[in-house]
């Protein structure tokens, strides 16, 4: 080979290589535009985590190009991720997670959004004022097996009455479910943050049970992700990790600004009534780590198992796959 074609050659190695670097890797790259499911619409002050992360350019810093698909109830939305329809979940009722990957459906924790809940307790003046004064009347849940549909069984257990002795109504998001109890058409239902903050409102409505206060270890809201999204997708679901922790910090420490967010998602709300929304919520609420204990997820696996909505339960460890909050947190440091 001569010195003339020896150095064409490397030439064309090097541009090979360089033209190589431009073109994106398989996998990661073409998730850079991304469908984030959401059991909520429409949505509250307490889950506006994705929303933030794109308003304030939290999931822009790292390349990704997201935005919130809005499902009314988790049965909808689990179709939705396990079809494809979306590419991952960021607001899924966490009991539902759960059950469905209990139950062979291939999907895992990546972060989660809220490890306790937002709810509070509350029914109609005139169906009672208290827990044991309902027994016997319907409360409201988003779905059968919803998150909506085990707190307040939760709460009614470790309240000392019977959760067997209540009418259960699919009625939809907590907005519906508020709607439907301001109608009389139910007589009790676990409502968010957003709605307890009308109460003064509605004096019909007594706000019985501030739900984090007794039933601390249940969570609220999870990311979810098919493992086959998982396996191809490791840098996107990272970078997604991470964005979502940086939002939720952003909100716990920015009150004026999380507010301000969630009337441009909420136009319907006063600014005053999220103000309070976001004075009333539990500081816990944002997941400032995106994780949740062993312990709390076993106590929320325990109780699925004796009501009878789980036989085997995946472990903690399967479960949750920890490598893209724990690769975020060991960059942002635990709060």
């Amino acid at each position: 080979m001569t010195l003339k074609n020896f150095v064409s050659g490397a030439a064309a190695w090097i541009a090979l290589g360089l033209f190589g670097l431009m073109i994106p890797a398989v996998g990661d790259a073409q998730t850079a535009k991304i469908k984030l499911g959401s059991s909520l619409s429409p949505p509250s002050l307490d889950s506006i985590t994705p929303y933030v992360a794109i308003e304030k350019g939290f999931f822009k810093k790292y390349g990704l190009d997201a935005e919130v698909v809005e499902f009314r109830g988790d049965a909808t939305h689990v179709k939705a991720l396990l079809s494809g329809e979306i590419d991952l979940s960021i607001n899924m009722g966490a009991t539902e997670a759960i059950v469905s990957a209990s139950k062979k459906a291939p999907i895992r924790l990546w972060v989660v959004a809220n490890p306790i809940t937002p709810y509070h307790f509350v029914a109609r003046k005139e169906a009672g004022t208290t827990l044991q004064a309902l027994v016997g009347k319907s409360i409201a849940v988003s779905g059968i097996g919803a998150i909506s549909y085990h707190i307040p069984r939760i709460v009614l257990e470790r309240s000392g009455v019977d959760p067997e002795k209540f009418k259960y109504v699919a009625v939809g998001s907590p907005a519906d479910r508020f709607k439907a109890l301001v109608a009389g058409k139910i007589d009790a239902t676990v409502v968010t943050n957003t709605e307890a903050a009308k109460l003064a409102s509605y004096p019909e409505i007594v706000d019985i049970v501030n739900v984090p206060k007794i039933v601390p270890e249940i969570p609220y809201e999870f990311g979810m992700a098919r493992e086959d999204y998982i396996q191809k997708n490791t840098d996107t679901i990272y970078k997604l990790a991470k964005a979502i922790i940086e939002s939720n910090r952003w909100i716990a420490s920015n009150k004026a600004g999380a507010v301000e967010v969630a009337k441009k998602i909420l136009p319907e709300e006063t600014p005053e009534v999220l103000s309070k929304a976001y004075d009333s919520a539990d500081p816990r609420l944002w997941g400032v780590n995106g994780d949740v204990t062993e312990a709390s997820y076993n106590y929320t696996v325990d109780f699925l198992k004796k009501v009878g909505y789980l036989e085997k339960p995946l472990p903690y460890g399967q479960f949750f796959d920890r490598r893209f909050v724990d690769r975020a947190l060991k960059e942002l440091g635990r709060k």
